[in-house]
């Protein structure tokens, strides 16, 4: 999508002159987040170079320096400060027109809109509200399914109310912007798990002399540098071979019960296939990692619906 300003304050659609695409904004916006360039670039999932290379490219069609480099975390200029409210009302004016394009506008504060992680999506979400509901009453709720950057798009870009994603200190996330708090709602775990034999032991383990196939996610995916982590720390990545990709949880998990080989799932996404011993757990303390979820919300986004959902939080973490 191509924009070309016509003054600070407004900006509409052209076809001729200067022309800024709409991913230079969403670019704009994680970076007056996070203040680093490389932590920007890691959330939009671009390489940090052809991330400043867009930032400059803004700059350069707005007409003076939006960022000050010569303090780090860098901050806005004055410019800056003036641009962000524009550039998010013309993500927002986008997401709106999308909506309307594609029938999706409700009325106001019918429903409650999260972007969540594809593993707690669909293990861990409906569960999570169901039991909110109990206490609030039944929630209306949409929920998209997207890998970490979306997840983090989505929140920065202001077309979610919420954001379900797990963290980790070691991965880089939304910095402490007021426009974006979070709180700690659940801890969860990296386990690695095996396909039982029909006597219930594993088919693989993790101490045999034998290397065990491994079930792995993409490597730019939040599980899949949970993985990488404890495989670097254990040494066990001397002691597998690689079997399969996937960046979905889901996927892994129905490729583990089909003895494809070993992966690390969350707890949360592998509890019940243990319970039945489907599955069996083959790592320790040693081998597993802590991760817990967090949920954001977008200031930017306020109603009442929303502020009683994140009022109930609240008082619950």
């Amino acid at each position: 999508m191509l924009f070309t300003q016509t003054g600070l304050g407004s900006a509409q659609l052209t076809n001729v002159g200067d022309m800024m695409e709409i991913d230079w904004l969403e670019d704009f916006l994680a970076l007056s987040a996070a203040g680093i360039f490389a932590k920007a670039a890691d959330a939009r999932n671009i390489s940090q170079s052809a991330f400043t290379r867009r930032i400059k490219n803004l700059e350069y069609w707005i007409g003076t320096p939006l960022f000050d480099r010569s303090v780090h975390p860098v901050v806005l200029t004055k410019a800056g400060q003036a641009f962000r409210p524009v550039a998010h009302e013309m993500i927002n004016t986008l997401s709106t027109a999308r909506a309307e394009a594609k029938g999706l506008v409700r009325r106001e504060g019918e429903v409650l809109d999260f972007v969540a992680l594809h593993t707690l999506a669909i293990s861990y979400f409906p569960g999570w509200i169901t039991s909110i509901g109990k206490t609030l009453g039944p929630i209306k709720s949409r929920v998209v399914a997207e890998n970490f950057s979306g997840c983090v798009e989505a929140i920065l870009s202001g077309s979610s109310d919420f954001m379900l994603c797990y963290h980790h200190p070691t991965v880089p996330m939304i910095t402490d912007d007021a426009r974006y708090p979070s709180m700690k709602i659940a801890e969860d775990r990296m386990v690695a798990v095996s396909v039982a034999e029909p006597d219930g032991t594993a088919r693989f383990r993790l101490d045999s002399e034998a290397a065990f196939p491994l079930l792995s996610y993409t490597r730019d995916s939040f599980l899949g540098k949970m993985t990488n982590l404890i495989l670097e720390r254990t040494g066990l990545r001397q002691n597998c071979v690689f079997q399969y990709e996937n960046s979905v949880c889901e996927a892994l998990k129905a490729a583990t019960l089909e003895g494809m080989g070993v992966a690390w799932l969350p707890l949360v996404a592998a509890e019940r296939e243990l319970n039945e011993g489907r599955l069996v757990k083959i790592s320790d303390s040693s081998s597993e990692n802590p991760i817990s979820i967090h949920l954001y919300r977008s200031m930017e986004r306020s109603r009442s619906d929303v502020e009683r959902f994140w009022s109930y939080m609240s008082s619950m973490h």
